[in-house]
Formats: C-alpha cells, sequence, structure tokens
C-alpha cells in the first residue's frame, strides 16, 4: 500500500502530566503540541511512561497531525528519540500515501523508518512496493528485503516484479537485484539486475528503451535519456544501436519562451557500416526508387520554431536538412525516426514536414502582421534538391529570396456600396544553377524579380425580396525584371510587365423551410436551399514571351457559367441542463451542392472545339445526422458520357459500445482506385477489442496492404498486437504497456 510517510513532520514531543485509566475506561484522548505540529492521541488508554519516557496507547488507537493519521492495536511515542512504534492492524497515511503492515518503526524527526510484513502504497503512479522488510530511507525512498512492486490493485496483481532487494526512489527510479517479472502466479522473465522508472513529474532520468530485430538494422536498442533543463526546457538524447549499421546519435531540444514563442531542435548522425548501390552484398540497402547511395555519414537536421516579435508581428521557422534520398525512407520507425518527427512537429506547431519520400524539402522563414482589414507576410523560402546535391547535379530548384505580400481583406469603401480585396507581392527568384543561352521562352530557368497587384472589386445588389446580384471586375498589373532571359523570338529584354482583367457575377437566392417533428431526437428542422449562378470572364492574353516562375506568370483565359445548388438540413433542440435551464442547440444534419460549369469558348470555337463545354458534374456532401454516422465526399460525372472521373467518399458507423466501421473509397480518372476498410469491435468493453484493416488496389486487382489486431486494456497494463501483410514485406509489431513503468515493444 504506501509510503511510512513522504512528508514526515519533525517534532518536539513535550513531557507533560497524563492520567492512567483503567483498562475498563471508555477511552481516552490528549494533544501533544509542539512548534510545526500539534498531534491528537486517541485510545482506549492511554498512559505515560517517565522512565523510558514514552506516550503509551492501547485499543483502537488513532493519532492524528497535519496530514498525517495513524492507526494500530498499540502505539509508543518516544518524547527523548522521537521515535515512534506501532502494532496490529497498522494503517499509517501521510497525505495521499498509505501503509498497512503488521509494525512499524517510524523515526518522525529523521522520516526514516523499518516496515515489518507491510506494504506502501504510493498514489501518484499507483506502486505498491510490499515486503516482509521494508525500509524507508529517505523522504522519497524505499528499499525491501524479498520484496515486490506492482500498480495493480488485486491482492493477486495481473503483474509484479519481485526481487531479491528492491530499492525505489518516487519520482525517480528502482533497481531490483535478482529481478523476475510474474504475471499473475506465473513467473516470465528473470534477469540478474532491473532498472525502472519510479516518475510521477517530469524530470531528468531514462526512458523506457526500444529494442527488435529486423533484416535491414539487425539487432536494435534504443535507449532515451530525458534531461529537465528548466522549467520551460528539455532535451532527450537518443543512442540508436543497429548491429549492420552502427550506432545513431540523435538529440532533441524543446524550449518554450512564452505562449506564442516556442521551438523544437532534432538532430541525427549515423556512421553506417552500409550503402545502397546495385552490389550483391548492398541489394538489402538498396532502395530501387532512388539513386544509389554511397555516402557513410547520415544526418538530418529538423528544426521548428515560432517566435512573438514587437508590434504584433510573428515568425515561424522551419527548417529540414537530410544527407540523402534514402534516409527518410529507411528511418521511419522509432523514437526518432520520420514518423514520430512528423507526428511531434504537428502536435507542437500545427505544422508538419514534407512527405518522406519528396527529395525536395521545404526550408522557410514567414515573418506575418494582421491588423482588422489588412496583413503582410514576408518570406524566404529555400527548397534543398536532395538529390542535386546526392548527384552532385545542376541545381535549377527556383527559390524565393525574398517575397513581400499585403493583402487587403474584403472591406468597402467607404458608404458606397462597393467593396474590394487586393492580393499584391514582391517576390524575389533565385536559382542556384540556371540554363544556357539556347533555352528560350517559358522553357528558360532563370532568375529574376517579379511585382503583382491584383486588385477586385464588388458591389451587392438586392433584387426585389428575393434575388441577391453582386457583379465584381478586377485587373492585375504584372512586372518582370529578369537577368538573361530570351524570348522565343529572340529578345532579350529583361523588363517585362503584363496587363489583364477580369470580370463576372454571381445570381443567387435563398428558400428556406421550417419543419416541426417534435420527435426526442429533433423538435424541428430547417430546410435551405440556395441555387446561384455564377459567370466569371477573364480574356486571352498572350503570354507565349513572358518568363515563367510559377502559375501567376501564366493566367488562363476563362469565360464560363456556373451553377449550383446547395441544400442544407439543420436540427434545432431543446436542452436542459441539471439545474433546468433551457438552451438551444442546433446541429447541421445534411449540407450536400451539386455544381456544373459552361465553357462559353469551346461553344464560340465551333467544330473546332476537341470537348464538349460541359463541364463535369460534381457532388460535395457532408452527413452527420447523429453521433455515430458521418460520411463526406466528392463525386464528378462526364456529362458527355457517364462516367465517373472522381470519387471520393468515406464514413464511420460506430456504437455506444466503441465498436466501429471506417471505409474509404478513392478513385480517380487518371492514376488510382483504392478501396480502405477498418473494423474495429470492442470484445469486452474497455478490455478487450480487436480490428481488422485492408487496402485494396482495384485498378490491380491486388490487396496493397492487410493487417489484424488485438488490443487488450487493463487498469494497471496494456497489450496491442498488429499483424500487417504488405505487397513486398510482412511485419509483427507490439506494444506492451505496464502502467506506471512504460511502454516496451516494436514500433
Amino acid at each position: 500500500m504506501v509510503s511510512c510517510k513522504r512528508v514526515l513532520f519533525r517534532i518536539s514531543i513535550l513531557p507533560v502530566m497524563m492520567i492512567c485509566l483503567s483498562g475498563q475506561a471508555l477511552g481516552f484522548s490528549t494533544s501533544i503540541s509542539t512548534q510545526k505540529v500539534s498531534w491528537h492521541i486517541q485510545a482506549r488508554q492511554v498512559s505515560y511512561e517517565d522512565k523510558r519516557k514514552l506516550y503509551i496507547a492501547e485499543n483502537d488507537v488513532i493519532i492524528t497531525g497535519g496530514k498525517t493519521r495513524l492507526e494500530a492495536d498499540y502505539v509508543e511515542f518516544s518524547d527523548k528519540t522521537k521515535d515512534a512504534f506501532a502494532t496490529g492492524n497498522v494503517l499509517f497515511i501521510s497525505g495521499n500515501d498509505t501503509i498497512t503492515c503488521k509494525s512499524m518503526n517510524v523515526n518522525l524527526s529523521s522520516e526514516t523508518g523499518t516496515i515489518n510484513q507491510g506494504t506502501v502504497f504510493i498514489q501518484d503512479g499507483n506502486y505498491y512496493v510490499s515486503g516482509d522488510k521494508l525500509r524507508k530511507t529517505g523522504e522519497f525512498t524505499y528499499d525491501a528485503e524479498k520484496g515486490s512492486i506492482t500498480t495493480c490493485n488485486a491482492d493477486t496483481p495481473d503483474w509484479k516484479i519481485t526481487g531479491k532487494e528492491i530499492e525505489v526512489t518516487i519520482d525517480g527510479y528502482g533497481h531490483a537485484t535478482h529481478a523476475t517479472f510474474w504475471a499473475k502466479k506465473m513467473p516470465v522473465l528473470y534477469t540478474p539486475y532491473f532498472i525502472f522508472p519510479a516518475k510521477t513529474t517530469r524530470q531528468t532520468g531514462l526512458l523506457m528503451p526500444m529494442a527488435g530485430y529486423s533484416d535491414d538494422m539487425g539487432l536494435e536498442y534504443q535507449q532515451p535519456l530525458f534531461l529537465a533543463l528548466s522549467d520551460n526546457t528539455d532535451a532527450t538524447l537518443y543512442p540508436y544501436y543497429m548491429s549492420d549499421r552502427g550506432v545513431m546519435l540523435s538529440g532533441e531540444y524543446r524550449y518554450i519562451l512564452s505562449p506564442e514563442s516556442k521551438g523544437m531542435i532534432m538532430m541525427s548522425y549515423l556512421k553506417d557500416k552500409t550503402v545502397g548501390d546495385d552490389g550483391d552484398e548492398n541489394q538489402d540497402y538498396n532502395i530501387s526508387a532512388t539513386p544509389d547511395r554511397t555516402n557513410h555519414d547520415r544526418y538530418w537536421f529538423r528544426m521548428k520554431h515560432d517566435q512573438e516579435l514587437w508590434y504584433g508581428f510573428k515568425a515561424k521557422l522551419d527548417m529540414d536538412y537530410v544527407s540523402d534520398m534514402d534516409y527518410l525512407r529507411t528511418f521511419t520507425d522509432g523514437f526518432t525516426g520520420f514518423d514520430s518527427t512528423d507526428g511531434e512537429f504537428e502536435d507542437m506547431f500545427g505544422r508538419d514536414l514534407d512527405e518522406e519520400t519528396d527529395y525536395i524539402r521545404e526550408n522557410s522563414l514567414l515573418v506575418t502582421k494582421n491588423w482588422s482589414s489588412y496583413s503582410l507576410n514576408l518570406q524566404t523560402l529555400w527548397y534543398d534538391n536532395v538529390e542535386a546535391r546526392q548527384m552532385d547535379t545542376e541545381d535549377t530548384t527556383l527559390q524565393t529570396l525574398p517575397s513581400v505580400e499585403v493583402f487587403a481583406l474584403r472591406q468597402q469603401v467607404g458608404q458606397t456600396g462597393i467593396y474590394y480585396k487586393m492580393d499584391s507581392e514582391v517576390t524575389s527568384f533565385y536559382r542556384q544553377d540556371t540554363t544556357d543561352d539556347l533555352v528560350t521562352g517559358k522553357d528558360a530557368e532563370i532568375t529574376g524579380r517579379r511585382a503583382d497587384v491584383h486588385p477586385v472589386f464588388y458591389y451587392p445588389i438586392k433584387l426585389g425580396k428575393a434575388f441577391f446580384l453582386e457583379p465584381y471586375t478586377g485587373v492585375r498589373g504584372t512586372l518582370w525584371d529578369t537577368d538573361d532571359f530570351t524570348d522565343s523570338s529572340g529578345d532579350d529584354s529583361n523588363d517585362r510587365n503584363r496587363g489583364l482583367y477580369e470580370m463576372g457575377m454571381d445570381l443567387s437566392t435563398t428558400l428556406s423551410r421550417v419543419f416541426t417533428l417534435d420527435t426526442k431526437l429533433v423538435e424541428k428542422i430547417q430546410h435551405k436551399i440556395v441555387p446561384k449562378l455564377e459567370y466569371d470572364y477573364i480574356p486571352f492574353v498572350d503570354q507565349e514571351e513572358l518568363p515563367y516562375f510559377d502559375d501567376i506568370d501564366d493566367i488562363s483565359e476563362k469565360n464560363i457559367i456556373t451553377w449550383s445548388l446547395t441544400n442544407t438540413f439543420t436540427s434545432r433542440n431543446t436542452i436542459t441542463d441539471e439545474n433546468g435551464d433551457e438552451s438551444i442547440s442546433y446541429k447541421e444534419l445534411f449540407w450536400f451542392k451539386l455544381s456544373q460549369g459552361y465553357d462559353i469558348r469551346y461553344e464560340q470555337d465551333g467544330d473546332d472545339a476537341e470537348d464538349d463545354p460541359w463541364q463535369d458534374l460534381t457532388l460535395k456532401y457532408e452527413l452527420n445526422p447523429m453521433q455515430y454516422l458521418q460520411s463526406n465526399g466528392t463525386i464528378a460525372v462526364d456529362p458527355n458520357n457517364s462516367h465517373f472521373t472522381k470519387i471520393q467518399v468515406g464514413g464511420s458507423l460506430s456504437d455506444t459500445r466503441g465498436d466501429s466501421l471506417h471505409i474509404s473509397y478513392r478513385y480517380s480518372q487518371s492514376y488510382s482506385h483504392t478501396w480502405k476498410t477498418k473494423i474495429s469491435m470492442n470484445l469486452v468493453p474497455d478490455t478487450l477489442g480487436a480490428y481488422y484493416f485492408v487496402e485494396n488496389d482495384l485498378e490491380d486487382q491486388k490487396i496493397v496492404e492487410t493487417g489484424v489486431g488485438i488490443s487488450i486494456n487493463r487498469p494497471c497494463w496494456g497489450l496491442n498486437l498488429v499483424f500487417k501483410d504488405e505487397s513486398a514485406d510482412k511485419a509483427f509489431a507490439f506494444m506492451v504497456t505496464l502502467k506506471g513503468l512504460g511502454e516496451f515493444g516494436t514500433k
């Protein structure tokens, strides 16, 4: 059960005159006051033995002082030595911790003592330390001879660790010699020496390790060391042993300077014994989708930082620099692998990394300032081309060094009824290497600068009581100042410009009706219909002789009418809380939008038109009728042949037990056709679960991945078993969680 006393009071017991009552007395109580605490003794019989300077209490003894309570059949207090001896049904409570034992000796001054045939329970962490003879050697330290430790509550725990000698430091570590791990009454594992965490707060120390074996790495062992540097900074070291590759050293540093200023820096380095090429001895380390890897020095530096600046400015810094194209594909798992790092960044910053297969890695510095109607972005973007660096080839990757963007949010111009918004930018483009003079026009990979301004004006008009009309017009002006650009006609002028306009209008109305159902599930439902017509026009402008850096440099002409029909179903319910107060709750049950565009350009081209003017008929929907049913998706159909061009739908169905079904169907006319299913079953609520998942490639008629798993969750332990069968690999993973000690297994 619990601690002898995690915070024992140091007291001086003053000798006082006691009244000795006979055994027939109904009860007696007295108080012993000191400067720090007042002790109250209650028992059926209390006496004071002057020769030994002892207070003796017998039968139903209760001693209280501060947050400490001692119950026993017999208790002695020594005024001289500050020792307390208790025997017979001893219960000792100190704060949230408890000791039950046959007898105990405690020195209230030194906070040490011995416990015979007892159990110490530490509430923080739910630790039980038991033994024939326990010693409290300090405020938070215990040792036991022939003892055991567990976090299970039962008399016969689901698991425990026994040892010839056990030492435990609360909020530190435990050590056991000749340790045996037991599952119920069965010994499972023996080790001459065992160390385990017994932490209840954030502090420096070893974390639970990870061990395993794989054909690619050999024997693996990773042992994290956590360093609590201060209240707002910490670091973790991750030595990672791989018998086939060597030792990878990784470090992580995290800091929080203020609620808006924080950062995480991670670095990994490996002197790899292997290379990845076509040699027979290196086949296991070669990734066919990437160039041969000849380097032994492998590393990955990544960091993210958010900083609150002066006058409302904010900065965000992202860095991602890896040694070779294979690194992130190889080291995806483990504490410092790609998956773990990506998840940590997403959780802390809301920004993730580029995919592990992307060989061009984004590094950026963004400074922003937001006002009520305007915003300012200052950004530098550097795309690290890992392939060009690894292969030592020319790097023509386009960099942004820097860009300045000013945005005006939609707002009214005075009281005119006219609204406007604006996007504008000035960008400097840089390339480490450029194409030679023989490459001209849009294919030329050059450097230069560009300024672009794009304001749009709106004039909303209410037509009668039912319709809403909003015409708009916009202009775009663009200037280029390039270095060594020659267009396809041979003009090598570095200064270029472009001007174009756009115009259009939206016409819509809203129809709605409220239906009264007065059922237990729904009181009322509002059905709202929004029909809408949109017209967008951008004239043709010859841009063949202009430089090309990104999409802004080539604005396509547009002459399209789009119709859409949006339906929304919203429920209303009255909710009464426990105090009888009523409130109104609204929930969107179902939303869907049908839309289709008509391209007028094709009608004007007549017989020369290559396609039908009608664009895909598209349906988008969100279905959320109840707590346990959700679905959303997008479906597009080509009206010319009635074939689907795009299907992306998914949904989930669950129940109150925790069972669930998740499905996902993806179809694209150009590149994919997949079906994913995951079934989870809560076989024994909150205790035993099972799940199955499968991904099918319907285009190639094959199973991409399938897997089955079992999860067991008990009050003091958990187990997760997963078997995966992929097209090129089979894997078995397990994770055992011992509450209070941590988790171990494969990832």
